[in-house]
């Protein structure tokens, strides 16, 4: 199966355009390596996908929350905007995200909820910041205390906006997360097409971008990316991925910093393998169209649209950078720039000149080069730049590859903190609800859930969960299974100065450890207890409990705060409870409570129990 699904995905990286301008994933998105191993870009199109379709709220609900539970829930997210746009109060931050596919029909739009007024614009423009200078570094403290050095600029940029946040709200602040999607590190075989991501205009306040790509094997086609506060679509020790048939500009929203697409900031490591292929950048872009750094990049058939910018495509240091059958519009400025050692250029067929540095530059995978006659009237005719696929979701997913789900035996699940799965109880506890149906019930009434620093497991990065010390707390395993084991990642989470070596010899905090695990409770000289003493999220304590099969267990730690991820082990053998009816010899009584595994309960029984045929939580 494998190796048809990697000949399936070389013929169709070889064919990329089919049906009009809705062409299959190319370029370094389905590669692998630099030899050009394939790597099948599904985006999680199995072929038993799930998949979901939401409209936006309305009424000046934000949209975040039901997008980012999605996300953890189905494979393919299928974002309808026939009810208007949706709206982002602040970017949604991905971990640990993979083989998802997010499309847009009926011109689905984001929109960040915070932009710049006519009014904001007319209050930074009396400060004069156009006069001051970008590059000249200064250090000052900001009306919120913060000390910093920047760009004289930014500074009084920062200052001013925090000047405005104060008399809307009375609080000295920077709006600098309007943004959409931040994919991290751990975020893998991501899909982004046919949507238009709107921001709230371009100001130099160190803010996020529409797209942050730190991912593997991420796609973004198709798309409108209009009035990004910082990058339109920025790329940071991201690797493997694709950018095509994008349109990028701005309005009079925007007030100043209109750069577009940052590539790099990998430090010194040509780390990035990046496609920009057929993209337009179009009114209003600045700079960074795209601007490279560690990149091994490939510029094909890309449309230039914005006279009277600063610098268009920027080639920096340890750069390898192919650039073919790119037009540029007239008054376009430096075509071609950038600086720094280690550089190599390969420039033919565009509309301009610039002399090859190094080497000749080639890539490995095959692709479709438009005659530079052709490249404007294909970019911007029917399924040109932007959302412009059409409001067909088949039509939409027919040229991603279709690929079956890898065989699991299903023994054993990784759960950590997905932001948007969590919701509170009858009681007042925190329910953690996990992508395959298990749940957890967290900490106690006073305090709720809190995510914690990412811990690294097996080179991977996933977001943590903070425990309230002493609480109990509950997992209840998906229906059909029973957990027979769970293993602990954790760290210690406690400041360096409330450390005392003096009171704590060796660790400087409180033992630490698990206290209870399902009916089993350990102390801290007690047989078979595991001290906790990490306080590294990138080597994790590992502890590890068995028992006998159950339906779900308790779980309580002792001494210092932990933030950890959990994976449970469950055995393949058993099925757990469906539901209590006649069917599977349990006899109901009308009004009866039981627990998951048929028995007869009092009516305030705590956890999951049934009545009626339903399940309820209490």
């Amino acid at each position: 199966m494998k190796k048809t699904l990697l000949s399936l995905a070389c013929m169709l990286a070889s064919l990329p355009l089919l049906a009009g301008n809705n062409l299959a994933p190319m370029g370094w998105a389905t590669c692998s390596d630099e030899a050009g191993t394939a790597f099948t870009m599904s985006g999680g199109n199995f072929t038993d996908a799930t998949k979901v379709t939401l409209q936006a709220l309305g009424n000046g609900q934000a949209d975040d929350n039901q997008i980012k539970a999605a996300i953890s829930k189905y494979d393919i997210i299928i974002l309808d905007g026939s009810n208007g746009d949706f709206t982002i109060e602040r970017v949604m931050q991905l971990s640990s995200v993979k083989n998802k596919t997010i499309i847009g029909i009926n011109n689905a739009r984001l929109c960040t909820k915070f932009y710049l007024t006519e009014e904001d614009h007319a209050y930074l423009k009396k400060q004069n910041l156009e006069g001051l200078s970008s590059t000249v570094q200064i250090s000052g403290t900001l009306p919120d205390g913060t000390t910093l050095k920047c760009d004289e600029r930014a500074f009084y940029t920062k200052k001013a906006m925090m000047e405005l946040q104060y008399q809307k709200t009375g609080v000295y602040s920077l709006p600098n997360r309007a943004g959409i999607f931040e994919l991290n590190a751990s975020v893998s075989n991501f899909i982004i097409r046919n949507l238009s991501l709107i921001g709230p205009g371009a100001v130099d306040i160190d803010g996020v971008d529409l797209i942050t790509n730190m991912g593997q094997h991420v796609w973004v086609d198709h798309c409108t990316l209009v009035d990004s506060q910082d990058g339109a679509l920025d790329s940071k020790r991201c690797d493997w991925s694709t950018y095509t048939y994008n349109k990028f500009y701005y309005t009079s929203r925007s007030y100043s910093h209109a750069y577009t697409c940052g590539c790099g900031w990998a430090e010194g490591a040509m780390t990035l393998h990046l496609t920009f292929a057929y993209n337009d950048w179009d009114e209003g872009c600045v700079r960074r169209l795209p601007q490279c750094g560690d990149c091994y990049v490939h510029l094909l058939n890309n449309y230039h649209n914005c006279p009277g910018n600063s610098a268009a495509m920027t080639i920096n240091e340890n750069c390898k950078a192919l650039i073919e059958g790119n037009f540029a519009a007239q008054g376009v400025k430096n075509q071609i720039t950038g600086s720094g050692s280690n550089r190599n250029i390969t420039a033919r067929n565009n509309t301009y000149t610039h002399a090859n540095i190094g080497p000749e530059v080639t890539v490995p995978y095959q692709y479709t080069a438009l005659p530079l006659s052709g490249v404007v009237s294909n970019l911007t005719g029917a399924e040109g730049v932007g959302a412009t696929l059409g409001n067909d979701a088949d039509y939409i997913l027919s040229t991603i590859p279709t690929v079956e789900k890898e065989n699991s035996d299903g023994s054993a699940k990784l759960y950590y903190f997905l932001e948007g799965s969590v919701s509170t109880n009858a009681s007042g506890l925190s329910v953690i609800t996990f992508d395959d149906g298990a749940y957890a019930t967290l900490n106690n009434k006073e305090k709720t859930w809190s995510n914690g620093t990412s811990i690294t497991l097996d080179e991977e990065t996933y977001t943590s969960v903070k425990l309230s010390n002493g609480a109990e707390n509950m997992f209840y395993a998906p229906e059909g299974k029973k957990a027979t084991g769970v293993t602990f990642y954790s760290y210690v989470n406690i400041k360096e100065e409330k450390l005392d070596y003096d009171k704590y010899p060796g660790t400087g905090f409180r033992p630490s450890f698990w206290a209870t695990i399902g009916d089993n409770t350990y102390t801290a000289n007690g047989e078979g207890v595991t001290m906790l003493v990490s306080r590294d999220p990138a080597n994790p304590d590992v502890a590890e409990f068995t028992f006998a099969p159950v339906s779900s267990f308790k779980f309580k730690n002792s001494g210092e705060q932990l933030c950890f991820l959990m994976k449970v082990t469950y055995d393949d053998g058993t099925t757990g409870i469906v539901s209590v009816n006649k069917d599977n010899g349990a006899v109901q009584q009308s009004g009866a409570y039981y627990n998951l595994l048929g028995q007869p309960v009092a009516p305030n029984t705590r956890g999951l129990i049934i009545n009626n045929g339903k399940k309820i939580m209490q």
